[in-house]
């Protein structure tokens, strides 16, 4: 049985299609594991939740995942906070047909899975304190050691100190993929998060290989840099409802 992660996927369902099949997914064989921050950004946050469903995949919750579950229990209570800013919208929008399992999947989502081979997180760790000493809300936000506010300086993993057992996190976009060895070659911190949702890529990692497979980001991204990508083939877990509009009723069967 094969371990597979996937970095932040932001809604690229597409992009997640065509990872799952260059990795050759198969659920009865395959463990899948996901970052977090699943449908936030990106085009197709529904696409993203059919795949999900059909792979059984885990996934540790995100900073955005956490926003999303406040988005989708304040609008299903009849509230209007996701009306404020357009992307929350959209991306309630276009989870609304759906939003009452989404909301259970996500409040069900831990903010670490800790395993004899392998600790995912969203974000990182306190860098000295570990996983025992590391609060919620740096497991959803950390970036930078030490801490301070912007995205420019150094990463919490540059001061970590190597584990029995490598940990695997995403959130970081603007590092881009990482990759930390010991001297002898194993690694110790891997980092997933290589900015799908910005037209780059979105990496996945075979832990039992150590093996890095990667595939275009988001093609049509308003942050997308100037170089085309290459294509690649899909993963296809069936049809799915269209997404209906953002409408007046508090409840998906409204």
């Amino acid at each position: 049985m094969r371990t597979l992660f996937i970095g932040d996927v932001h809604g690229c369902a597409q992009a997640l299609s065509a990872l799952l099949a260059r990795l050759d997914y198969d659920r009865h064989t395959d463990r899948l594991y996901l970052t977090g921050d699943a449908f936030s950004r990106g085009p197709d946050p529904l696409g993203v939740w059919d795949i999900v469903r059909a792979t059984g995949a885990e996934m540790v919750l995100g900073n955005h995942d956490d926003w999303l579950i406040r988005l989708l229990e304040d609008r299903l209570s009849g509230g209007t906070l996701c009306l404020e800013k357009d992307k929350d919208r959209d991306q309630v929008a276009a989870l609304w047909p759906v939003a009452d399992d989404v909301l259970v999947w996500l409040k069900a989502r831990p903010l670490f899975i800790d395993t004899p081979e392998f600790l995912l997180v969203h974000a990182g760790v306190h860098p000295k304190a570990g996983l025992a000493g590391t609060d919620r809300s740096q497991l959803l936000t950390i970036r930078l050691w030490p801490p301070a506010k912007g995205i420019i300086g150094p990463r919490w993993h540059d001061f970590y100190e190597p584990a029995d057992k490598p940990i695997i996190f995403g959130h970081d976009a603007p590092g881009g993929l990482v990759v930390k060895r010991r001297r002898d070659g194993t690694p110790y911190a891997v980092g997933l998060d290589s900015g799908c949702v910005y037209g780059r890529s979105l990496t996945g990692y075979v832990l039992e290989d150590d093996r890095f497979v990667q595939v275009p980001g988001w093609e049509d991204s308003p942050w997308r840099p100037e170089a085309p990508a290459p294509t690649a083939p899909a993963w296809r877990p069936g049809g799915r409802p269209g997404a209906a509009p953002l409408g007046a009723p508090a409840s998906p069967n409204g």
